[in-house]
């Protein structure tokens, strides 16, 4: 088990930097257009390392009091706040971003099964994302805490939450990084999308989340047997861990719903500057 977070750790902090082939967009997309995918990728990234934490949490036995929803959520932001770069930050801002987006175009009207459910409600999966940020470093992420209207004394509670987030992980890792680290075979396959899909696997694919995620896993854990990533079109807007075939399967409709949500947002808005958004944020760019 203590190996295990070691892992967890390394692989996160030894990201300390995005991969070296991360660019700006380039040509002549139009600012809203790289705004878009931005967001739209930046959502993915989280929602990747949400479904690697289940991943991880089926495959290495990992303990998990309460919901793991909730545990793959902290989880995936603790990850992104310990890369700690600028693009991580923008990530986690979009991630929250696209909670609201999700909640109020859904609706924002729960009955009992919503509230029965194994996810927090989307409007508290934002807000806790960003108070997680703000109390990591209340310095940095203050700005975008009160652009959510957490108030003082939460943001001040919110230092307790991160603590005990970070120490519980922190609190079961190796003096030493171990030999026998990663060697986890993953096959990414990104499969065809269809003409009404196109653009947005290709947006998908440019951004190199995906291959990302799963080079994370390929160095730093050790899981047998082989896993899969999968790109597919699924009928649906979802992305999910199927622990009978051993695959984290991200669905072409997500992506989309990411880019129609904030595309419509930016109509409605007529701006392109958002809660903690950062215009001169670049794209996330993957591994090329």
């Amino acid at each position: 088990m203590r190996r295990v977070f070691v892992l967890l750790l390394a692989a996160y902090l030894a990201a300390a930097v995005m991969p070296a082939g991360a660019q700006p967009y380039t040509g002549t997309l139009k600012p809203q257009l790289a705004e878009t995918d931005r967001f739209a990728a930046n959502n993915s990234l989280f929602v990747l390392y949400h479904e690697l934490a289940h991943l991880l949490i089926d495959r290495l036995h990992l303990p998990v009091l309460g919901r793991e929803e909730d545990a793959a959520d902290n989880m995936a932001s603790w990850a992104l706040l310990n890369i700690d770069t600028k693009q991580t930050s923008q990530a986690l801002a979009d991630a929250a971003r696209g909670w609201i987006l999700t909640g109020t175009a859904y609706g924002e009207e729960h009955d009992d099964e919503d509230y029965a459910g194994p996810h927090s409600l989307d409007r508290q999966r934002a807000m806790h994302i960003v108070c997680l940020m703000v109390g990591s470093n209340a310095k940095a992420f203050r700005a975008i805490a009160n652009q959510y209207a957490i108030g003082t004394d939460r943001q001040e509670s919110c230092k307790e939450d991160y603590v005990l987030i970070d120490v519980s992980l922190r609190s079961l890792f190796g003096p030493k990084w171990p030999e026998d680290a990663g060697g986890t075979v993953v096959h990414v396959t990104y499969y065809d999308a269809g003409p009404d899909l196109k653009s947005t696997a290709a947006a998908f694919r440019r951004s190199g989340v995906l291959d990302y995620v799963a080079d994370h896993l390929r160095q730093y854990f050790n899981i047998q047997p082989a896993v899969r990533f999968t790109a597919k079109r699924c009928d649906e807007a979802n992305a999910y861990y199927d622990p009978d075939t051993l695959e984290i399967i991200f669905c072409y409709e997500l992506m989309q719903d990411y880019e129609m949500l904030y595309a419509a947002e930016l109509a409605r808005s007529g701006s392109v500057r958002r809660p903690g958004s950062d215009q001169t944020a670049k794209p996330f760019r993957g591994p090329q």
